[in-house]
C-alpha cells in the first residue's frame, strides 16, 4: 500500500497525466500597419479559442494564437488582422478539477 501512495499523489497532481491534447500560445507576431494597406476606417474583428481539463485526467482543445485569429477572420479569408492584441482568461474550479483556458485577440482587418 505504501508504494502505491506515491503514485497515488502523482496522479492527483499532474495535470491531464491521461490523455491531452491542447494547443496554447507561446509567441506571436502581428502585422504592423506599416506593413498592409490600412485604413483609418478599418474594422475591428476579435476572436476567441479555448481548451479544457476534466480532473486532472484528460485535456484537449486548441487554445491557440492560430486558431483565435482563424476564428476572428472567420467569412473573411482574404482579409489579414494587424494591431492585434492578445490576452489569455483562465478559469479554474476546486483547484484546477476542471479548468478553461482561453485566448482571445483582438485587431484592426485590412487587406493584406
Amino acid at each position: 500500500m505504501k508504494k502505491l501512495l506515491p503514485l497515488a499523489l502523482l496522479a492527483l497532481t499532474a495535470n491531464a497525466c491521461l490523455y491531452t491534447n491542447v494547443t496554447a500560445p507561446r509567441a506571436y507576431r502581428s502585422a504592423a500597419s506599416s506593413e498592409v494597406k490600412a485604413s483609418p476606417t478599418d474594422p475591428t474583428a476579435s476572436g476567441i479559442s479555448c481548451f479544457q481539463s476534466v480532473l486532472f485526467l484528460v485535456a484537449w482543445g486548441d487554445g491557440g494564437y492560430a486558431a483565435a485569429c482563424r476564428k476572428a477572420l472567420e467569412g473573411q479569408p482574404d482579409k489579414v488582422l494587424y494591431d492585434v492584441k492578445s490576452d489569455i482568461k483562465q478559469f479554474s474550479v476546486l483547484l484546477g478539477l476542471y479548468s478553461r483556458t482561453c485566448t482571445k485577440i483582438e485587431g484592426r482587418v485590412a487587406q493584406p
